[in-house]
């Protein structure tokens, strides 16, 4: 069974602190805690989970430029996808064998043209409705997820937006993946 992290940045990876702007890394981007940034790259050493963004900053990037600046940051990340990609037949989630993961692939390669405009909760119900078979974990601080409907929210691991993915919420995720979210 296919195993998933929809990942959203701001709150998980990012502190999201109201009284301080985040930092940026040479790359342009926020810097993570040190503390996500590890507890990711455990839990991917853990399982076998593929990462998709749900972060509303998925679309400043390709997926194929956020692969590469994931893994520059987190040695675990093999291939990183957003929702765009999921839903796009064209783009390298549905073609394994052109995958982003050091073979030469290209930007063609990869969907950029994002094709979700709703809220976060409607992305992940989308999300859930075509590939909720599969073993996910949500992780998120956004709390227009706990209208969720049982099924799908059991998947769900809020965190603390001050805090971001902590041990704690990482432990939660990989008990939901390895259960299969029961």
């Amino acid at each position: 069974m296919k195993q998933y992290i929809l990942l959203d940045i701001d709150g998980v990876m990012v502190p999201a602190n109201s009284w301080k702007p985040p930092e940026l890394e040479a790359d342009g981007f926020y810097r993570f805690s040190p503390v996500a940034g590890d507890r990711l790259r455990w839990l991917l050493e853990k399982t076998t989970a593929t990462l998709i963004l749900t972060t509303s900053h998925r679309t400043r990037y390709s997926s194929l430029q956020w692969t590469e600046l994931l893994r520059r940051r987190i040695s675990a990340v093999k291939d990183v996808y957003t929702l765009e990609d999921v839903f796009n037949p064209t783009s390298a989630f549905y073609n394994p064998t052109k995958q982003a993961n050091g073979t030469g692939a290209t930007e063609s390669q990869r969907n950029l043209h994002p094709v979700f405009t709703s809220s976060r909760l409607d992305d992940v119900l989308k999300w859930a409705e075509r590939f909720g078979t599969d073993a996910y974990v949500i992780i998120d601080d956004d709390p227009s997820l706990n209208q969720l409907p049982p099924g799908v929210k059991k998947h769900w691991v809020k965190t603390s937006p001050g805090i971001g993915l902590n041990d704690v919420t990482a432990a939660a995720a990989l008990t939901i993946l390895t259960s299969g979210g029961v």
